[in-house]
């Protein structure tokens, strides 16, 4: 059984209770709604997090906890970051064809 499966299976029958006329379709769950007098339907998916966070992590990388992460040092030199003499020549010909 993969992992998550009973836990999806319980959260899913828990929208579908809530929910009136909301049923499964594929492997979504479709919840009717009207809005604006218009029919709609919501579609939810549920999958299982590969890695968990914690509530208020929303800008937390998910891993990144066990990375060894260094932004004191540039991950590329300076000379690695300037552009090659055919890069500058693209550009003059690309500049001259468009009148600039």
């Amino acid at each position: 059984m993969a992992r998550g499966a009973e836990s999806k299976a319980a959260a899913t029958e828990i929208i579908l209770k809530a929910f009136p006329g909301s049923f499964i379709y594929d492997k979504e769950i479709r919840i009717p709604y009207e809005e604006e007098g218009e029919h709609i339907q919501l579609k939810c998916t549920l999958t299982c997090a590969k890695t968990n966070v914690g509530e208020g992590e929303e800008n937390a990388i998910p891993g990144a906890e066990t990375a060894d992460l260094n932004f004191e040092q540039p991950s590329i030199s300076a000379t690695q970051s300037q552009p090659t003499e055919e890069e500058k020549e693209n550009v003059k010909k690309l500049m001259e064809v468009l009148g600039l």
